[in-house]
């Protein structure tokens, strides 16, 4: 059903009658907070006066059994429903492009539990992460996820966006932090799953939910896992003359069964235009950040002197550690004014990962495409760099910014969309997968046939069984 044919009115009275919920907003200035995340064209097309998110409802639940009410309710009417967290995406998989309902899950952002025998926590969708990180610091005991976006996503939206953190190299991604979750289902059942994610009790329920971006079911709480506080931190800073000798390191690193808590690879451009603004300090050639913690102070020490011995083998150039600590303690600045990218700028992150055997060529021949779609009258910055690495393989983060781009928006938003068309096929086509952590939503959406092929089917199928009426943020991931 279109959205624009509900009776508005109707449904907000409705929605307001449910036990849990806080608050209904219906008027368009109340509601623009909701209107848009950071994907850029969704915050250009809002400045411009042109939103291409417009939600009939606001609501605002404070209970997993409104939010199952809520979902109920919007069956019944055949609505749309988005689940909100943060707003911190960047793929517009929180935009309510079909209108309908938006669910904000910011006031379902209690710690429930906290078993310290166990170093688990029930922890509630809504939470904000540096409020979660905090909380926990006070006990001694922390989370380990970082994402940059940490001052406003909430852990919903790290679950369903499939994200990752700065310590994901060591600690693992979100879906390696979870054990258990609280879920909606698209008919309004509110199911939790097995509460220990290693079992043969038949399929694991609560991956299918990682990454699905709202599509499958609405989280509202997780059970996730806890570490106590490092007390210790050692770090180190490597240059090196070729992007080839800083790969082969983290490789060998990665494969030897060192687990660096940090490890980030910036390509030349990367080191000398973003990292070096950030540590205050000239960066000309390609520059490893590593760093290692734990709670045995001999074995960090032993694990980071391994390390520096592979990059010294690599060719490799010790800087001073300083530059990794102050990276440490600016690590956020990057995703913030004034370093974060701001209108009249075009500007966007093409995250992909990809094994090893295909790494480098996934780098030079996406970072090639993205700059041969960039007509020699824009003024292009591109700062790569891998992070995010696995035994197995690598992330490539290739951020573009156009300065000033065509003032219309329609042009800007072609030379944004060719940018993005030629830097994802050709990534594809190297080896490399769709994305690493920042999710599909609408901008990646036309290329998961591409990603999945057949498979794409089986998630279709998936998809039609479990929200027979499409209510759950319909066109995202390509469903």
């Amino acid at each position: 059903m279109d959205a624009r044919l509900i009776d508005v009115a109707a449904l907000a009275t409705t929605l307001g009658k449910v036990t849990g919920v806080a608050e209904v907003l219906t008027a368009p200035e109340a509601m623009k907070p909701w209107q848009n995340d950071q994907w850029w064209y969704a915050v250009a097309a809002a400045a411009a006066g042109q939103p291409i998110s417009r939600p009939d409802v606001v609501v605002r639940p404070t209970t997993p059994e409104a939010v199952a009410e809520i979902v109920k309710i919007a069956n019944q009417v055949g609505v749309p429903i988005t689940p909100w967290g943060g707003g911190s995406g960047v793929q517009g998989a929180a935009n309510a492009n079909r209108g309908g309902i938006v669910l904000d899950l910011k006031l379902l952002n209690r710690v429930r539990h906290i078993d310290h025998q166990s170093l688990t926590c029930v922890v509630e969708a809504g939470k904000i992460c540096k409020e979660f990180e905090a909380e926990l610091n006070a006990q001694g005991l922390c989370f380990t996820h970082y994402p940059a976006s940490t001052e406003w996503a909430t852990i919903g939206g790290c679950i369903a966006a499939r994200g990752s953190g700065v310590l994901s190299s060591k600690y693992g991604k979100i879906e390696d932090h979870i054990l258990s979750l609280e879920f909606v289902t698209p008919t309004g059942e509110l199911v939790h799953t097995p509460a220990v994610p290693r079992h043969a009790a038949g399929p694991e329920l609560t991956q299918m939910l990682v990454g699905s971006e709202g599509t499958l079911g609405i989280v509202t709480a997780a059970v996730v896992k806890l570490r106590k506080l490092p007390t210790k931190r050692v770090f180190g800073v490597y240059s090196f003359a070729n992007l080839k000798d800083g790969v082969e390191a983290g490789r060998q690193i990665m494969t030897s069964g060192l687990r660096p808590a940090v490890v980030r690879l910036y390509d030349a451009h990367a080191a000398a235009h973003s990292l070096a603004r950030a540590v205050e300090h000239p960066l000309p050639d390609v520059t490893l950040v590593l760093m290692f913690d734990g709670d045995y102070p001999d074995l960090v020490d032993l694990e980071a002197a391994k390390a520096f011995e592979v990059c010294r083998a690599n060719r490799g150039t010790e800087l001073p550690a300083k530059l990794a600590e102050l990276w440490w303690e600016r690590r956020y600045v990057f995703y913030y004014p004034p370093y974060a990218p701001e209108l009249p700028s075009i500007w966007g992150t093409i995250d992909v990962v990809a094994d090893f055997e295909h790494i480098e060529d996934v780098y030079y021949e996406a970072t090639k495409a993205i700059r041969a779609a960039v007509p020699e009258q824009w003024d292009l910055s591109l700062n790569t760099h891998f992070s995010h690495w696995y035994e197995w393989g690598s992330m490539i983060y290739a951020r573009m910014k156009i300065p000033t781009g065509p003032a219309d928006l329609a042009e800007a938003k072609a030379l944004h969309d060719a940018v993005f068309k030629a830097g994802t096929e050709a990534a594809l086509k190297a080896g490399a997968v769709l994305n690493d952590h920042h999710g599909v939503g609408m901008r990646l959406a036309p290329y998961m046939q591409q990603q999945y092929g057949v498979g794409m089917d089986a998630l279709r199928r998936i998809k039609t069984a479990l929200d027979p009426k499409g209510i759950l943020c319909p066109g995202k991931l390509g469903l």
